[in-house]
Order: C-alpha cells, then structure tokens, then sequence
C-alpha cells in the first residue's frame, strides 16, 4: 500500500509545474501561419459565442473577446483561408477540428 502510495506521490510530483499541453497548438503545429491565426479564432469565438453574459463584467469581458477576435469577420475570413488551401487537406481538416472545440 504504501508503495503505491509512494508511486502516486511521485507521478505528481514529477508532473508538477508542467503545464498541460495545448490542444489548439498541437493541432496546428507546423501548419502556416495564416491558418494558425484563423484556426485560434474559430476556437476563441465558438467558444466565445456560447457563453452566458451572467453579469455586466462577463458580458463586457466576451464583447471584448469577440471584438478582439474579429467574430464578426470571421465567416469571411475563414472562406478566404478554405479557398486558398482548397487543395491542402490537412488545413482544411485543422480548420474543421478548430470548430468543434
């Protein structure tokens, strides 16, 4: 008992202050820039435009984060993107898995 204990123990510690990968920048590692940056909008404004306003600073804070991220160019912006890499299935395939966050 005390062993696993100890070998839990030791899990945490090592994995203490390693912070948890990320999951929009593992998805995107090694694509162009241009998606990355379209790729962090779509995540950042669906998640974003789900949000409940519960408070006047929430509902500042997500107008902040929607303002920030263009939301409302966004549609525009990401049917640019998708014609430009029409070809490239794994951008397209980046830009459709940013969506489902």
């Amino acid at each position: 008992m005390l062993r696993s204990l100890l070998s839990v123990y030791f899990v945490l510690l090592a994995s203490n202050g390693h912070a948890e990968a990320n999951p929009l920048t593992d998805l995107t590692r090694g694509q162009p820039r241009d998606v990355t940056a379209i790729a962090e909008r779509i995540a950042m404004c669906t998640h974003f435009a789900g949000e409940e306003p519960y408070d006047v600073a929430r509902r500042k804070e997500i107008a902040s984060t929607i303002k920030k991220y263009r939301c409302d160019r966004l549609d525009k912006a990401e049917a640019a993107l998708r014609n430009r890499y029409r070809n490239n299935h794994a951008v397209l395939a980046v830009l459709q898995k940013a969506h489902e966050w």
